[in-house]
């Protein structure tokens, strides 16, 4: 009798036990999907203190730790998510996004590929490790990364193939610019609609609004057989526009080729609405499906020689391929 007692006394404290333990762990997440991450994590707190072994408490705790920017105890909860669960993909991509956010990148990329290898289709693993390997020097495997996570349907895919593998446009064209890793680029806006595709793109510790240099790519979609002279005075009549003093400078192009391509120089010592000086160098290209207008600027009132022989090599890199 005395052990039937016990065993049933077991079941039942067992019972109690894990009810606690999931009731803790449903009001953290309530509190985590309000975000008031300090009291998620509380509670999750108390989910695992009543169950040790609660892989999916520590996992969340991690994650509402990271929220708030508590990097090493974020690691610590990703790190005995995966020891309880070592197939658990999401903490590893977790534990991925701890070491980017510390900028510690290489760190994180056998943990992206573990991630991929447990879930191909886990949403954003492919384009940050897509992130990774164009930074790194990894081109060809980064454009993989953002080409497999475009197929699965991620949006912001489609943004860092044009960044770094060229603008995919009609008819499988794109135009294909490689912005060095070492400049630090980033898109600082990207739009597109049935008739143009524009990314504008800065330095990674500036904004749209306070820049040093910037790029521009654009593609002006059904828009063939256009000479490039044409184009190049086009773009210059749109700049006076808004500054009436601008200069044209003509440096080169070559018309003979399958896709006939322009350098010039358009610098402007100031604008209507703004008093700053902005000097442009660009790139036109005529595709066969878009028209493809390029430049990158500095606000000077006159492009330097040194970035201006920079800024021609790097544009005769470009080229249109097809997919």
């Amino acid at each position: 009798m005395k052990n039937i007692l016990t065993l049933i006394l077991t079941v039942i404290m067992f019972t109690a036990y894990g009810q606690t333990a999931q009731e803790h762990f449903q009001n953290g997440i309530a509190k985590h999907e309000q975000q008031d991450f300090k009291g998620a994590i509380k509670d999750y707190d108390k989910a695992i203190k009543a169950d040790g072994n609660n892989k999916h408490a520590y996992f969340n705790r991690g994650t509402s730790k990271l929220a708030l920017k508590d990097f090493k105890a974020a690691l610590a909860d990703f790190n005995k998510t995966i020891e309880l669960d070592p197939k658990f993909e999401d903490a590893y991509y977790s534990r991925a996004t701890v070491y980017v956010s510390q900028e510690k990148y290489l760190d994180a990329l056998p943990d992206l590929d573990k991630a991929i290898e447990l879930d191909p289709a886990l949403p954003n693993a492919l384009t940050l490790r897509g992130q990774i390997r164009a930074q790194s020097g990894n081109k060809k495997g980064a454009c993989e990364d953002f080409t497999n996570a475009q197929s699965r349907g991620d949006k912001q895919a489609a943004k860092y193939l044009s960044q770094f593998c060229g603008n995919e446009q009609l008819a499988g064209e794109s135009l294909m610019l490689d912005w060095p890793e070492n400049e630090n680029w980033k898109i600082g806006s990207s739009q597109e609609n049935a008739d143009m595709a524009v990314i504008e793109l800065i330095h990674t510790d500036e904004t749209l609004e306070n820049w040093t240099e910037f790029g521009y790519m654009s593609s002006i979609k059904g828009v063939t057989n256009v000479p490039v002279d044409k184009a190049m005075n086009l773009m210059y009549e749109q700049a006076k526009k808004n500054s009436p003093n601008a200069k044209l400078t003509f440096i080169e192009k070559e018309e003979s080729v399958e896709h006939p391509w322009i350098l010039f120089t358009i610098e402007a010592p100031s604008f209507k609405n703004d008093k700053r000086p902005e000097s442009q160098l660009w790139y036109v290209v005529q595709g066969k499906t878009s028209l493809y207008t390029n430049f990158r600027a500095v606000k000077q009132p006159t492009v330097p020689s040194d970035l201006r022989e920079k800024w021609i090599r790097f544009f005769k890199t470009g080229k249109i391929v097809y997919k």
